[in-house]
């Protein structure tokens, strides 16, 4: 089944120290199924890059390396504009940033679970019942 990808996942693909069984798992599903995230996650991913050029634990090759890879996963980027109320509404709700709260609108939206390292959007998830959890063999 295809599931909403947030960007604290993608990122542990691509770096070690983030890595975790859960992401790794989420890797090898990856590979046999379609990944959807929100228009939000392209930005957010170069920025996430960014910030470690910037503190220096990552060089511009590695960002560009990175980057590079990181369009070959071949996400799906929704470019349906979302509702500002219904972010809202969700960001209130669960108590998400407006950025946390589309990854979460896309997967009620679509209907598919979504996969999260981030605490606060996991928690979310998990009360909302989209939580991509167990990773059975599919």
């Amino acid at each position: 089944m295809a599931f909403v990808l947030d960007n604290s996942v993608a990122i542990a693909w691509f770096l070690p120290t983030q890595a975790t069984a859960y992401s790794d798992r989420l890797l090898a599903r990856a590979a046999r199924q379609a990944l959807h995230a929100p228009s939000i996650w392209p930005l957010e991913f170069a920025n996430a890059l960014w910030g470690l050029q910037r503190r220096k634990l990552l060089s511009s090759v590695e960002v560009d390396e990175i980057v590079e890879k990181g369009e070959q996963l071949e996400v799906v980027v929704d470019r349906t504009s979302t509702p500002m109320p219904r972010v809202l509404m969700l960001s209130r709700r669960y108590e998400l940033s407006t950025y946390d709260a589309s990854y979460l609108e896309l997967a009620l939206r679509l209907q598919l679970p979504l996969a999260a390292k981030d605490g606060p959007l996991v928690t979310a998830a998990r009360k909302a019942g989209v939580l991509l959890t167990g990773l059975p063999s599919a």
